[in-house]
């Protein structure tokens, strides 16, 4: 408007640029991670049945297969006893312990 007062014909008009449309850009398939396996944990051993303190000092066997349940009563599937001696509790299938402690620990 400014130069039109001064007697300068309207400057002519840049002309349109139009940017180029960018393409779409591709859609990402979607991945989904396979379930983590599930893990399961042993369960502990059973204790064994003692049929003599843990405190005595005394020589036991541990029994774990063979007559273990006459020797040490239904239900057991492991003890550590003293009512068999030594030749009887390793001819039974069982180990032979000079503690109370170490039946305990490994039968």
């Amino acid at each position: 408007m400014g130069c039109q007062l001064i007697g300068i014909p309207d400057a002519p008009q840049p002309p349109k640029l139009e940017l180029p449309q960018l393409p779409q850009t591709p859609e990402v398939p979607s991945l989904e991670a396979p379930a983590p396996p599930s893990v399961s944990l042993p369960s502990a051993p059973e204790k064994p049945k003692m049929d003599v303190p843990l405190d005595e000092d005394t020589e036991v066997c541990c029994l774990r297969s063979g007559p273990v349940e006459q020797v040490c009563g239904g239900g057991s599937k492991r003890c550590c006893t003293i009512k068999l001696e030594r030749d009887d509790c390793e001819n039974q299938g069982g180990l032979w312990f000079h503690s109370v402690r170490g039946c305990a620990g490994a039968c």
